[in-house]
């Protein structure tokens, strides 16, 4: 989901402080309805920030779950993806991160999730689900790590690291 575009922010403060990302109490109820009405498949779409706030979702963009295995992958539609990009561009924001749900009641990224975090800095809300409905939430950082080039040939070692989810009021 490699967007083209960097962005100036870091996950942790110089003290290692975890990063805030703001998200209107609506804007996550909405997603975790879209969620829970997708369960036993996985949901997904994007995220969208002002470019001079990426830290802070303005809105998000619904998209089709396109994958062959839907009950436990997600693939966003291509154009969903190109529409979303283009808006964004078009009002001076950003597409910051993606969404998606996990049917097995897990809101932790999984391993797959860590092998499709193409873009170094893109937040991953992660929501969990069950038959019940969404039962918790999870926003992460997909953090790359270049290793030693002689040891390893530059590969990159991918993670995530956990955001602290903040109400954004407005």
């Amino acid at each position: 989901m490699e967007n083209g575009q960097r962005r100036g922010h870091t996950s942790t403060s110089a003290s290692g402080e975890v990063a805030h990302v703001m998200l209107a109490d609506d804007l996550h109820t909405e997603i975790c309805d879209f969620a829970a009405l997708q369960w036993p498949e996985e949901a997904c779409g994007l995220l969208v920030a002002d470019q001079l706030n990426p830290n802070r979702i303005l809105r998000v963009v619904f998209a089709k779950n396109i994958s062959e295995h839907p009950q436990t992958t997600f693939e966003i539609d291509p154009q969903t993806l190109i529409n979303t990009h283009r808006s964004a561009r078009e009002r001076g924001e950003l597409v910051v991160g993606c969404f998606h749900s996990h049917p097995n009641g897990k809101a932790l990224p999984s391993p797959k999730d860590c092998e499709r975090a193409d873009e170094d800095g893109f937040l991953w809300l992660v929501i969990a689900t069950a038959h019940s409905g969404a039962l918790a939430s999870g926003m992460y950082r997909a953090i790359h790590r270049h290793q030693d080039q002689e040891e390893t040939q530059g590969a990159v070692a991918r993670y995530f690291r956990k955001c602290k989810l903040v109400s954004d009021a407005s």
